[in-house]
């Protein structure tokens, strides 16, 4: 798969130091340069702020007005907390620069819709910087349904990986934006634990989600929590892809070892197809084998730090995707990690150059927060199904926009108040 590569770079800030920038970022932007160039980093926390700069031969800032104000970045990529996404976005687009905020997008719909608004009156590119559905597990996905080796892809069922705003994206992906939601949740109390310095839990919640597209296909997507807590299934579970002869299939290869460790574990895909069964006697019609009799495992390769390519050698030929985005100096358990997080800065750099349609834009990431939105609705009202888009965003919004009220005493739409707060995080 060939990507552009531009002759002008988009010079940007990285705006957020702690830790995912630090961890993500930091590593991968260096091999980007065909893409991007970071001409200043940004953070309140000035440690934090100068040992990135210094990393990436940047200019340091610790307040996005002083950035803004000197003109040197003609793009962001905004890498803080979701909460600061909206004020961020609208303050960097209402001054003419480009932006990309990490997943989630934002808190509410008036914010998405707000965000949209102000860029396209500036002319400027907004963008989430969503990663999920550029794994190689996904990319392998759309390939397989460009292939039309199981058939019409007309369902997908998932469980333990991530329900929320990251499988919503990777459902839009795949199938456009879905036209009705409907969910049910249990909660259960359990022993008081810490995932994370900053994450305390007392307790567990299941959630059922399922989408529905203009096109009769649905997605069924299930999650007690996502990183094999409490010895539950961890990511990235056990999800497929079925088709109207046969199912792709991705699955945890050893789900003991990572519920034991926390977090994600490897999995591997399988492709199995159905294959031609002759005419049936009684109805005089084409029929297909109802045991899947062509098994075929999917081979994912890497270089040592990155993934490169997903293939399948099928009776219908090889179905292959290659992955254009590497490098050697960022390295994770799941090696198409790093991958995924650089196309979506590619695709960011090569829409604001207009050289390109993104792969996801606006419309796509305010979708992937409605049907968070419209789940929580549905699940509200014991199941009930919830059209979309949402004919009341404003009633949708309200219980998380009193939530954030009352935590930051900031109107949540008041882009001044919640740039003014302190963000940072253990």
């Amino acid at each position: 798969m060939e990507i552009p590569k531009l002759d002008n770079p988009v010079q940007v800030a990285l705006i957020g130091t702690g830790n995912r920038a630090s961890t993500i970022y930091q590593p991968l932007l260096p091999a980007l340069k065909d893409w991007v160039e970071v001409v200043a980093c940004v953070d309140p926390v000035q440690e934090h702020c100068d040992r990135a700069a210094a990393a990436l031969g940047a200019r340091a800032y610790y307040d996005v007005r002083e950035l803004v104000k000197d003109e040197i970045a003609e793009a962001a990529l905004v890498v803080t907390p979701v909460q600061s996404h909206y004020a961020y976005s609208v303050y960097l687009s209402s001054h003419g620069m480009h932006n990309m905020c990490e997943t989630s997008w934002c808190s509410l719909i008036a914010q998405a819709r707000e965000m949209i608004r102000v860029a396209r009156e500036q002319g400027v590119v907004v963008r989430v910087a969503e990663n999920f559905f550029r794994f190689a597990c996904d990319r392998f996905a759309l390939t397989v349904k460009d292939s039309g080796f199981i058939g019409r892809i007309g369902r997908i069922f998932s469980y333990a990986d991530h329900t929320g705003y990251h499988n919503n994206s990777r459902w839009v992906r795949f199938f456009g934006h879905p036209v009705w939601a409907q969910a049910i949740g249990h909660s259960m109390e359990t022993p008081s634990f810490r995932s994370m310095p900053h994450r305390f839990h007392s307790g567990e919640h299941f959630t059922a989600h399922y989408f529905g597209f203009a096109n009769g296909e649905m997605v069924a997507d299930q999650l007690a929590n996502g990183k094999g807590w409490l010895g539950r299934h961890p990511r990235p579970g056990y999800t497929e892809w079925q088709g109207e002869r046969g199912t792709l299939l991705y699955r945890a290869q050893d789900p003991g070892v990572g519920a034991s460790k926390g977090g994600f574990t490897i999995a591997k895909m399988q492709l199995r197809r159905c294959s031609d069964a002759g005419i049936d006697p009684e109805h005089g019609v084409e029929t297909i084998r109802s045991i899947a009799d062509e098994i075929v495992d999917v081979i994912d390769e890497d270089d040592g730090c990155s993934w490169t390519r997903s293939y399948a050698d099928t009776s219908m030929g090889r179905i292959e995707y290659e992955n254009p985005f590497r490098t050697n100096e960022y390295s994770n358990l799941r090696k198409d990690y790093g991958a995924s997080a650089m196309s979506h800065i590619a695709d960011f750099a090569l829409a604001v150059r207009g050289v390109q349609q993104s792969e996801f834009d606006d419309e796509d990431a305010l979708m992937s927060l409605a049907m968070n939105m419209a789940c929580d609705l549905s699940a509200q009202n014991e199941g009930q199904r919830i059209d979309l888009p949402l004919s009341d965003e404003a009633a949708a919004d309200a219980p998380e926009h009193q939530r954030l009220t009352k935590q930051y005493g900031i109107d949540p739409m008041d882009v001044e108040g919640m740039m003014s707060v302190n963000y940072a995080q253990p």
